[in-house]
């Protein structure tokens, strides 16, 4: 039964991820897709339900998922469309952050591309605590985050450092890891 919800599963995220690339492409009229910023903040809720956090990270069983947006970028915004809905038997709670200290709480931190120039010392902030960090930053990966959005071959794409990953605690499914563009595991460099 569980490799057969894996399975379905894992067949939407490849259709979802589909989607985002014609719409990372311009190749779908706006009427009936998706913007890009509304396709990454897609990936980013995709990428919460194939991501595994330890149990203390949690209140209760009942409690939501905070996924937390830094910075000014329109996926932000887009990620509170998702506001309510389920994603591992608990519901999403969004928050836009103004600075890295209110952190903390969140299970999954999106860094907007406009704190490139703090990058290194955001992640630094976060070391070492049970937060997926993603970003359509540059290189964000190189630098010691555990998921980036990239642009590649016309489309939109995402790169996954599992040495990030395993020190923040967390532990990502091997059909989110199969979709990867580039699996790395950078050690040394972090």
């Amino acid at each position: 039964m569980a490799a057969r919800v894996n399975s379905l599963l894992l067949r939407w995220f490849a259709r979802l991820l589909a989607i985002a690339m014609i719409v990372a492409a311009g190749g779908a009229r706006a009427q009936t897709t998706l913007t890009e910023a509304q396709a990454k903040a897609a990936f980013v809720i995709n990428f919460a339900r194939y991501v595994e956090w330890p149990e203390r990270v949690f209140a209760n069983r009942t409690a939501p998922l905070l996924i937390c947006a830094l910075g000014r970028s329109a996926v932000g915004n887009a990620l509170e469309a998702h506001e309510g809905r389920q994603v591992q038997g608990r519901p999403v709670a969004v928050r836009q952050l103004l600075g890295i200290d209110e952190a903390r709480p969140c299970q999954v931190l999106f860094i907007a591309d406009s704190e490139e120039r703090r990058m290194s010392q955001l992640l630094r902030a976060l070391s070492g605590q049970p937060i997926l960090t993603v970003s359509d930053a540059e290189a964000f990966i190189d630098g010691g985050g555990a998921i980036g959005l990239v642009r590649a071959d016309q489309r939109l794409q995402f790169e996954v450092n599992r040495q990030a990953l395993e020190q923040a605690q967390l532990r990502a499914s091997s059909n989110l890891l199969k979709l990867a563009r580039n699996l790395s595991d950078f050690r040394g460099k972090n």
